[in-house]
């Protein structure tokens, strides 16, 4: 009985001991892991950025070299390949000129 794109690891076992008698049938026939609320977080306890927010700073300090590698590197590389281009550009004018 497993399923390929289930929604949880199913775990097997006896049924619920901790509900009504006329229930515990009923329980029998579920999974464990079906049917029951685990954890729940209220939506007044969620802060999904402000922590985010006070952290941002000293990771941004952090990482720095690491982005500046980066952008400092293609940012020059694009500059001198266009200053490059237009020095050539330049001469071939130049070039043509009587």
């Amino acid at each position: 009985m497993s399923r390929a794109f289930s929604r949880s690891r199913a775990l097997m076992g006896p049924g619920r001991a901790d509900v009504e008698l006329a229930m515990s049938k009923w329980w029998t026939k579920k999974r464990p892991a079906e049917g029951q609320i685990t954890q729940t977080i209220s939506a007044h306890e969620q802060h999904p950025v402000g922590p985010w927010l006070r952290t941002f700073p000293k990771k941004t300090i952090e990482r720095a070299p690491s982005y500046i590698i980066w952008l400092g590197g293609s940012f020059a590389l694009t500059y001198g390949s266009i200053a490059w281009a237009e020095a050539l550009t330049k001469a071939e004018d130049y070039s043509h000129r009587p």
